[in-house]
Parts: C-alpha cells; sequence; structure tokens
C-alpha cells in the first residue's frame, strides 16, 4: 500500500475510533496508554554469501553490519499500552462496540473467541508481518528432557525429576494457594491498620497530605507481616518455572491500596473508625483482585498442559533417558551421559507428537520490555515453533515440508527523543504520533554467521506509529 494512503486511512481510522467512549480510560494516567498502529520501513539488511573481489580473494561482508537494499520493504506494526504503560504486539486487533450507548463505548478485541461478547460490525486491524506462537509450551518440554537427564546421568530417578517439572508447569496451580491463603489475608488486615495507624498519627501530628500519604504507606509496607509474606512471596516468584509477577505485585498492591484508603480518610478529617474501615475494605478488595489476577501464561499454554501428550511426557521422557546410557554410554563422563541422555529425552518427545502439539498452541499478543514513548527503547522477543502454522518452511501441499525449524525474531526499537516540549509528534487533526529505528534479528532461517557462529540475520530500518486510540484495555 501506498504510504501516504495508509497513513491517511491510519487517520481517519483514529478520528473515527476517538468519537466512541473509552471506559478503559478513566483508571488510567499513563500517558502513552492506547492502541498504536503504523509502519516499520526496512532499508539495511546484513549479507549472508562470501564472493569474490577483483583481485580474486574471497570477500566476506561482516554480517554484524547491515547495507542498504534497493528496494524497502514495509511492515505494518500494532502496540497496546495498557493503563500501567506496559506494551503488547499484536498481530490483529477489532475495535469493537461494547454496549448500544451513542455514541458507543469501544472495545479493543484480540481474542477472536469474544467477538460474540460485543456488537458489531467494527473495524480490525491486523497484520501479516507478525504472528505468535508460544514458547513457554515448547520451552517447558525442553525443561522436562533436561530434568530427565540431569537424574538419569547420576544414576537418580528420571521419572521423578521429569515429574515435578511436570507439576511446576501449572503456574496458576502454584499461584492460587497462595493468593488465597490465610498468610496473605492476614497481610491485608494487618498492612490496612498499620496504615491507618500512620496516617493518624502524622494527621494529628500536623503534617501535610504528602506526609499523610508517605507515613500510611511506610507503616503498611514495613510491618513485619506485610515484610514477611512479601519475601515469600518473592521466593515463590524467583522460582516459578516462567516468570510470573503476580505474587510481589499482590503484597505491593494491597500495601497500596490500604495506605492509599487510609490517607485519604485521614485527609478528610474523618474518624478513626472510619479511616480503619476505608483502609480495610481497600486492602480486601485489593486482595480479590490478587486472587483473580490475569494468569501468567496463556490460555493456550494451560489447554496444552492439560493435554495427554503433556501429562505422559515425564514417563516418555525419562525412560528414554534411562535407556540411552546403557552399554558403551555407560562408560562416559557424566556430562556426556547428561547430553546424550538429553538428546534421547528430545527425541522420544518428537516422536509421539508433543513439540507438535506444543507448536500449536498460538497467543494473541507478546508483552514487550520498555515503554512507548519519546527517547525510549522497546525490545522483545517472537517465536514460531517448528511446527507452527505458519512458520515458513513448512507446506501444506508439499510432504518434504511438513515439518520446519523453531524461528525467534528478536526486535528492537528506539523512538527519537521529543522535539520541543510536547512528549509526541502530531500526525495530523490531534493524534499522536512516534518516530524512531527499528532493528531485527532473525535465528532459524539461516545457519548462525560471523566467527562465532552466533549472528542471525539483521534487518533495520525507521519506524513511525500513530495512537488512534485511548481505550487502555484489552478484551473487555
Amino acid at each position: 500500500m501506498n504510504n501516504c494512503l495508509f497513513f491517511k486511512r491510519l487517520l481517519c481510522l483514529a478520528l473515527a475510533v476517538s468519537w466512541g467512549h473509552a471506559p478503559g480510560v478513566l483508571g488510567a494516567n499513563h500517558p502513552s496508554r492506547g492502541l498504536w498502529v503504523g509502519e516499520v520501513t526496512l532499508n539495511k539488511v546484513n549479507e549472508t554469501v562470501v564472493g569474490i573481489n577483483a583481485a580474486n580473494q574471497v570477500a566476506a561482508p561482516d554480517p554484524a553490519v547491515p547495507t542498504p537494499v534497493a528496494s524497502p520493504a514495509h511492515l505494518r506494526i500494532i502496540f497496546h499500552v495498557d493503563g500501567d504503560g506496559k506494551v503488547r504486539l499484536l498481530k490483529s486487533v477489532a475495535v469493537l462496540a461494547n454496549g448500544t450507548n451513542q455514541p458507543p463505548d469501544l472495545a479493543l478485541v484480540t481474542d477472536e473467541s469474544l467477538y460474540p461478547n460485543f456488537i458489531s460490525p467494527g473495524n480490525k486491524i491486523a497484520t501479516a508481518s507478525y504472528d505468535f506462537g508460544d514458547g513457554n509450551a515448547s520451552e517447558v518440554l525442553n525443561r522436562i528432557a533436561a530434568s530427565a537427564a540431569s537424574a538419569a546421568s547420576v544414576g537418580g530417578n528420571a521419572t521423578n525429576a521429569a515429574s515435578q517439572t511436570v507439576q511446576s508447569a501449572d503456574l496458576d496451580a502454584r499461584y492460587n494457594p497462595f493468593a488465597r491463603g490465610a498468610g496473605l489475608r492476614s497481610a491485608a488486615l494487618n498492612s490496612a491498620g498499620a496504615a491507618a495507624a500512620g496516617a493518624i498519627a502524622r494527621k494529628n501530628a500536623g503534617g501535610t497530605p504528602e506526609q499523610v500519604v508517605g507515613d500510611a504507606l511506610s507503616a503498611a509496607t514495613n510491618h513485619f507481616i506485610v515484610v514477611t509474606n512479601r519475601a515469600y512471596a518473592q521466593s515463590l516468584q524467583s522460582s516459578s518455572l516462567f516468570l510470573d509477577s503476580r505474587y510481589v505485585a499482590a503484597v505491593d498492591s494491597i500495601s497500596s491500596a490500604a495506605a492509599g484508603a487510609a490517607a485519604s480518610s485521614a485527609n478528610s478529617n474523618l474518624t478513626a473508625l472510619v479511616i480503619g474501615s476505608s483502609a480495610t475494605n481497600a486492602a480486601l478488595a485489593a486482595l480479590t483482585n490478587a486472587i483473580n489476577a490475569p494468569s501468567a501464561v496463556s490460555i493456550s499454554y494451560q489447554t496444552f498442559i492439560a493435554s495427554s501428550v503433556f501429562l505422559s511426557s515425564a514417563n516418555v521422557a525419562a525412560a528414554a533417558a534411562h535407556g540411552s546410557l546403557t552399554g558403551p554410554a555407560a562408560s562416559l563422563t557424566q556430562t556426556q551421559k547428561q547430553n546424550v541422555a538429553e538428546a534421547a529425552a528430545l527425541r522420544a518427545l518428537t516422536l509421539v507428537g508433543a513439540f507438535r502439539t506444543a507448536d500449536a498452541a498460538v497467543i494473541n499478543e507478546v508483552p514487550m520490555n520498555g515503554s512507548v514513548a519519546a527517547g525510549t527503547a522497546l525490545t522483545g522477543t517472537v517465536f514460531l515453533g517448528a511446527n507452527h502454522p505458519t512458520n515458513p518452511f513448512r507446506h501444506r501441499m508439499h510432504p518434504d515440508h511438513g515439518v520446519g525449524y523453531p524461528i525467534t525474531r528478536a526486535l528492537k526499537i528506539q523512538f527519537d527523543s521529543a522535539s520541543g516540549t510536547n512528549a509526541f509528534q502530531t500526525a495530523g487533526f490531534g493524534v499522536d504520533r512516534l518516530s524512531g529505528t527499528y532493528r531485527e534479528e532473525i535465528s532459524g532461517l539461516h545457519k548462525p554467521l560471523g566467527p562465532n557462529q552466533d549472528i542471525g540475520l539483521i534487518t533495520q530500518g525507521f519506524i513511525k506509529i500513530d495512537r488512534i486510540s485511548l481505550v487502555d484495555t484489552l478484551n473487555r
């Protein structure tokens, strides 16, 4: 599509979206919140071929240095920023009406199964340039194989070791007892009491509203039961199979809610009873939110770990790892044994279709690290399994192309610094815009490059994105 035409259509859609209400915005205040859509223009790539120069010498270009291309490529890119500033890369999003109000309340929906919950028709924005597999599904199989091999290499019980990894794969089953337990509830009640006492004491001493807030928060977070629960939360979070930030966030949100409510009531000159009650209600509400916090893993991942092929993976990996260390392999070193056993376990899991099932787990959003703002950086990784439906090596009609290779795409975006006092550029009609540089390194499409064989295919160029909606939630 012509660049000018693309951005004109984008601005029209931004105006159309802005006419609707955005119910999610009311409680949010992050300056970058909302839906950002734009284009990446790729004008440089690294070279993978070796040529012969005029002196009949081998001329190998530096694979770490991208060089200009004759004709640039254009990719549509979509980001969503929630009320806390967390960024997600999307492959598609539908802008749908959420109710019959006029003008309508708008919802941004990335999960197609939720379309019936909203009012159609709407506008759908999609990109063919990005698709996502759930890397956690494949990674948990790798860890099961590694656990079985590690135990088998030292004569341990490979089945028990692999089974422990299988059990730890269910992050929600591990988090729920913590969130619903007596310990976190005790932390909520005690933080409320401490916050109320701190707020009242500072208010009675003639403190400013800011000092009242500070003392309430300090009292809530430093209560020994809260401190103990936070340390426990940190230990559980650090030992989670995959990143799960809900543990510490639960404790911190409870303390923050209790302190905020206590300080607000104290600064309003309410009675000690009302201050304590407000802090308790806020802490318990935060506790409820922690219990109902969204899962740290995708629905596709949850479906995968409930499948029969996954539940049997510990036995499959353990049997293969143990069986590979008989005969001549028994005389290998411990490290060699572990490598042989892990290769056997991975091969066995592949043969039973475990990785094929794992690669069928797809996600609609990829969390990014960083922020969408002038002068900041944004990074993230996109994964496509070897059996993912859109893996470029696969071809439905070719018998030799039934499976591909795992592909990872490491993205890095550096947004330009703000010009003047405005945090964002103006694209026209009041639409906010950000521009910057884009770099991507792809592994799996080509053999590794460079003297250390650690460089993938690199492409870079520039990016331009416009904010077309202030709705800061997805699928609500």
